[in-house]
């Protein structure tokens, strides 16, 4: 039998509930089966891995946590987990600050000696040396972030989304929906060495969210969460980025609220997937091998509401989404040809997910 895929799910959850749930997909019957629900977590809002699946981060989205103590201190938390070879169950959890509140995002360096972390309510993004022992250390480095956006509802203030670190490692893009701007910090010649690096400006009101490297390593492609664009930047020559053109993530002919959520690309820089929340849907585009511009090929509906996160399977063969609004974990198989996710049939009720992260 072909080896199975080992899914882990982040969720919208109170410590009583369920937080992370562990799945696993068969591949050789489109099956996914629970096997392991954790709770004790608050809000475990996006999570990530290292590559040897040894240990499991998770940010907690909060905006005050518990301190042990019977008080409480603001913001939000880094929690790690390890994960035992065998089993594959959790271990107990190590927590961190954030130093700022609602933490939603984080990320490793490639070379797995940094974590970062964008802390959305707190305007600033937190970066953690990771000891030998993958375990996170405390917080090392803070970039703060300043400006506002033409959205008073949303663009009131600096709300750093999310944290990339360039497949080189040298570089780190941060997208702030706030500022309506992607920043770039790189890395220096001293271990413990970050700086400003650049800054993109977008589109004003766009509202960057998420984003993904195409693996030629020319362009990047930021997808904007408030008019639901993906915005196309050439990475040709890291010192000098440009912005290019967007391009809408909804069908012409839809006229109510909708926000995109995730943005990735198949493995083999053919195609680029974005989730709507609101149209409910994964918007499919290709990519023009020549020139790296994107032209829409359809939209596939996810089978339920508010599709907050969704992933591809390493292979490239499937394609699992994440129906906040309907408490669903929907799976999908894609079409190589056109690379349109096909509907199998197949959903796990999931209490609330937010987050797909696949081993």
């Amino acid at each position: 039998m072909t080896k199975a895929h080992e899914i882990w799910i982040g969720a919208y959850s109170a410590k009583d509930k369920v937080g992370i749930t562990r799945v696993e997909l068969l591949p050789d019957t489109g099956e996914l089966i629970k096997t392991a629900e954790y709770g004790a977590i608050e809000n475990p809002s996006f999570l990530s891995m290292n590559k040897e699946g040894t240990r499991l981060y998770a940010v907690c989205e909060t905006d005050s946590y518990d301190d042990g103590e019977g008080g409480h201190e603001e913001g939000g938390q880094l929690a790690s987990f390890p994960i035992d070879a065998e089993t594959r169950k959790l271990g107990p959890g190590q927590y961190l600050p954030t130093h700022g509140n609602h933490p939603c995002h984080l990320s490793l360096t490639p070379s797995e000696d940094w974590l970062a972390v964008s802390n959305y309510n707190g305007a600033s993004v937190m970066m953690y040396p990771i000891n030998p022992d993958k375990r996170p250390g405390p917080p090392a480095i803070r970039f703060r972030h300043t400006g506002t956006g033409p959205n008073e509802a949303r663009q009131e203030a600096p709300h750093p989304h999310s944290v990339f670190f360039s497949p080189d490692g040298q570089y780190l893009f941060v997208n702030d929906l706030g500022m309506d701007k992607v920043m770039v910090y790189t890395r220096g010649p001293e271990a413990h060495e970050w700086s400003a690096h650049d800054a993109i400006s977008l589109e004003p009101g766009a509202g960057p969210r998420h984003l993904a490297f195409h693996p030629s390593g020319k362009f990047i492609y930021v997808l904007n969460e408030l008019d639901s664009t993906i915005t196309r930047i050439s990475l040709e020559d890291p010192t000098k980025l440009v912005r290019l053109e967007s391009i809408s993530t909804l069908p012409d002919s839809y006229t109510e609220e909708s926000w995109t959520a995730e943005i990735l690309i198949s493995k083999d820089g053919r195609f680029v997937y974005a989730s709507n929340r609101g149209h409910d849907s994964i918007a499919v585009f290709n990519i023009n091998e020549h020139t790296g511009e994107l032209s829409s090929t359809g939209f596939v509906s996810t089978r339920g509401k508010t599709p907050r996160n969704f992933a591809l399977t390493p292979d490239g063969q499937w394609l699992l989404a994440a129906n906040q609004g309907s408490d669903s974990l929907v799976l999908f198989r894609i079409e190589p040809q056109s690379g349109l996710p096909i509907f199998t049939g197949t959903e796990l009720s999931i209490s609330t997910p937010v987050c797909v992260l696949i081993r």
